[in-house]
C-alpha cells in the first residue's frame, strides 16, 4: 500500500499544516466523518492551485491524488510526487491507466482525493461535475465523502500569486454510501448529480452557480 513508506509524506504534511495555519488561518470542520480505515473517495470543489495540499492537510489519513503527468518531468517532482502518492494522468486524454490506478489505490484500502469538476473553476462558482468520480465509486463500492474548500480561490486565485491572510476552510459532509454496480449512463448521472448537490450544499451561497435566466 505504501510503496515508499510514510516518512516523506508525514514531514511534508507537518510543514504544509504549519504554513497553511500561519499564512491562511486554516480550519477544518467535519473531519470525523471520514472513515478511519478502508477505501474512501474525497470529492470537493476545485478553485485554486492550493486545493490538493489543502485537502491532504485536512484529511487525517494519507490521501492519494491524480496530477497532470507533465509535472513528473522535473527531477525534484519526479522523486517527490510518488512519495506523496500522486498518480500521473495525461490531461484531456481520458487516461484509462490513471483511472485503473485510482481503482487500484482504493482496492488497497487508501483514501483517494478527486475534483469532479475536472479542473480549477475560473468563474468563482462551482462548475458542473463530470462522471469520472461516479464511475470510480461504482466500480469499487468506495463511499464518497463530499467536501467544500472555501477561500482558497481568494488565497491563491487562478493565474495570480498567493495572497496571505485570506482564510481557508474545509468542510466535510456525510459520506455517500455506494454499492458496486453498473456504470451505465443513468447510474453515472444519478450519482454525479447527488454528489454535486452534496458538495454545493456545503459551500456558501457565493460559490453556488448562478441560474441561467
Amino acid at each position: 500500500m505504501y510503496a515508499y513508506g510514510l516518512s516523506v509524506y508525514r514531514v511534508c504534511k507537518v510543514l504544509a499544516t504549519f504554513l497553511l495555519k500561519v499564512l491562511f488561518g486554516f480550519r477544518v470542520e467535519g473531519a470525523e466523518k471520514i472513515p478511519k480505515e478502508g477505501p474512501v473517495i474525497l470529492a470537493s470543489n476545485h478553485m485554486s492551485f492550493l486545493d490538493p495540499v489543502v485537502m491532504g492537510v485536512a484529511c487525517p489519513r494519507v490521501v492519494s491524488y491524480m496530477s497532470r503527468d507533465d509535472l513528473f518531468r522535473y527531477p525534484i517532482l519526479r522523486w517527490l510526487l510518488p512519495r506523496l502518492y500522486v498518480i500521473p494522468v495525461a490531461r484531456g486524454a481520458g487516461d484509462l491507466a490513471a483511472i485503473k490506478a485510482a481503482i487500484r489505490t482504493l482496492k488497497n484500502g487508501m483514501a483517494f482525493g478527486i475534483f469532479p469538476e475536472g479542473r480549477r473553476s475560473r468563474t468563482g462558482f462551482i462548475e458542473p461535475f463530470k462522471t469520472g468520480t461516479a464511475a470510480i465509486a461504482l466500480r469499487t463500492g468506495a463511499p464518497i465523502v463530499p467536501a467544500a474548500i472555501i477561500g482558497s480561490d481568494k488565497a491563491w486565485p487562478v493565474g495570480k500569486g498567493p495572497r496571505l491572510r485570506r482564510p481557508i476552510r474545509v468542510v466535510f459532509g456525510d459520506p455517500i454510501a455506494v454499492s458496486p454496480g453498473k456504470t451505465d449512463h443513468q447510474s453515472l448521472e444519478a450519482l454525479t448529480k447527488q454528489l454535486e448537490a452534496a458538495v454545493t450544499a456545503l459551500l456558501p451561497p457565493e460559490y453556488h452557480r448562478k441560474p441561467i435566466v
